[in-house]
């Protein structure tokens, strides 16, 4: 039961870190698209002896393109069943505010197992001067150091965004993402080539003529030395910022995540 735990944690860390970034994914902040996307996951894949038999969840995901930053709201609700007949249910949520300028992001985050709130914190990561740093909020309070040259979600995003545009296919760069103190990782990603794949929810929202690109990103731990990633994120990326195909995957087992719902909210002109 400990590997499943363990499993659940880091499925809840791929959405803050991975996913949860195609909500700002393009390079200008005036063409990113305030949107709400409700994803329905399905277990896709289990490795041997993982002990896994069954997952199913809903990620639910709102983006605002506010005039004094982006704000993202999402959450994610998974229920894994393993082969002795028990269950575990996680109910993750994240919330950000990201100035447009990348340099601040304030966040709080939860996270509970079956009912029992394993996590729960809230804070400000500022890097705006030499050395970056966070701040907690929550009762165990401290600071934490950030390396020189980190990103937030946004910035990331917009770096991948760019890369895709010029045709690069490699992108290597330490991120913090907000999910409390394990927010911190190293990540790799690799973009695919450029395509026009449409789907129906896309199509109903105008979508057929947007251009768009594959995605993994791999996340690494900082203090281990381990060439493999902790989890891998796969997903299409948008030029206004939706994404379809999510594919989560790590040690114990992956899911697929298929586009439900989605509604696109109007621009904001800001002064």
């Amino acid at each position: 039961m400990r590997l499943l735990k363990n499993s659940l944690f880091l499925l809840a860390f791929i959405v803050s870190s991975g996913f949860g970034m195609i909500a700002n994914a393009h390079a200008q902040p005036s063409s990113l698209v305030s949107h709400r996307a409700v994803y329905d996951l399905a277990l896709a894949d289990v490795e041997d002896g993982g002990g896994v038999q069954s997952a199913r969840g809903r990620i639910v995901m709102e983006f605002e393109n506010s005039c004094a930053g982006n704000i993202v709201n999402q959450r994610m609700l998974v229920e894994i069943g393993n082969l002795g007949g028990g269950k575990i249910v996680s109910d993750y949520s994240l919330s950000t505010v990201e100035d447009l300028n990348g340099e601040m992001m304030r966040f709080s985050v939860s996270n509970s197992i079956n009912g029992n709130v394993v996590m729960k914190t809230d804070g400000v990561a500022d890097i705006s001067g030499e050395k970056g740093i966070v701040t907690f909020n929550d009762e165990e309070g401290g600071t934490m150091d950030l390396p020189k040259g980190v990103l937030f979600p946004i910035a990331h995003t917009q770096k991948i965004l760019a890369a895709a545009t010029d045709g690069k296919k490699l992108l290597s760069a330490k991120v913090f993402d907000g999910n409390g103190r394990d927010g911190l990782q190293d990540s790799l990603t690799i973009i695919g080539k450029k395509s026009l794949k449409i789907s129906e929810v896309l199509e109903k929202n105008g979508m057929g003529s947007e251009q768009s690109w594959s995605i993994q990103m791999s996340y690494f731990d900082l203090g281990s030395q381990s060439n493999e990633p902790d989890y891998v994120v796969k997903f299409r990326m948008f030029e206004n910022g939706v994404g379809t195909d999510l594919h989560l995957k790590y040690k114990d087992f992956s899911m697929k995540g298929e586009l439900v719902q989605l509604e696109l909210n109007e621009e904001k002109h800001c002064k």
